[in-house]
């Protein structure tokens, strides 16, 4: 890299830090706590940290796709880890090399569990009374807002009934000529859907990373009690 393509980088680098100083400021107090203290699980541990880190730096709708990401995760994972602990007065000790016993004594949790979608995860995580059902209406509507919303582009269900005015113009000669202003679905309205959708995941981003994060840490409180009094 020559001296003055380096130049440039170090400026174009400070320029974006001198961008995101007020964001970095405001939102990190709002994770720190979850950012700083870790799950204890290598499982979803680094999704936190990723999710805190992009929360910190404003990148919002990446945090909201990591988040979604987190949930599944969470809820698979509960699942698996929660049928396993509950087999094992049942099974009998498993011998062999480590690894190969610990993939065998997850089989059966992972074979029930980690191909079935978010709906499915949900419910069940309800019926065996690792969430309660406010929790599970309250992930359901989570399922349509954000995560079916922003995993599958569907943009109807990101803007929901949300209007804005939008006046149009033509040019009559060289005059500009207003046809007045007129409410838009956002939801129809394609050519500024890329800048609403920043708007409403700034808006977003960090009330449901916090309740995710509180979810897994009340989830894995209760499908690892002894080991995670802390979560609680």
């Amino acid at each position: 890299m020559d001296e003055g393509t380096k130049k440039a980088v170090i400026d174009e680098l400070n320029a974006i830090i001198r961008q995101r100083q007020t964001t970095i400021g405001k939102n990190y107090l709002r994770v720190r706590d979850c950012y700083l203290t870790e799950y204890g699980l290598p499982e979803l541990d680094p999704l936190r940290y990723e999710i805190t880190l992009c929360l910190t730096f404003g990148l919002y709708q990446a945090a909201i796709t990591l988040t979604n990401h987190l949930l599944e995760s969470l809820l698979k994972y509960a699942l698996i880890y929660h049928h396993t602990l509950q087999m094992q007065q049942e099974r009998q000790r498993i011998d062999g090399h480590a690894i190969e016993a610990l993939i065998e004594w997850l089989s059966e949790g992972k074979r029930l569990y980690a191909n079935k979608n978010l709906n499915y995860t949900i419910n069940r995580a309800c019926t065996l009374g690792l969430i309660t059902k406010e929790q599970k209406n309250k992930l359901h509507e989570i399922r349509q807002a954000f995560r079916n919303a922003y995993g599958h582009a569907d943009k109807a269900k990101t803007f929901g009934q949300a209007t804005t005015p939008v006046e149009a113009v033509h040019f009559t000669g060289d005059r500009v000529v207003s046809e007045g202003k007129k409410q838009v679905s956002l939801a129809d309205l394609l050519i500024f859907q890329g800048v609403f959708q920043v708007i409403y995941a700034e808006k977003d981003a960090v009330p449901y990373y916090l309740y995710i994060d509180s979810l897994a840490r009340h989830i894995m409180a209760k499908v690892f009690p002894h080991e995670n009094q802390e979560l609680k």
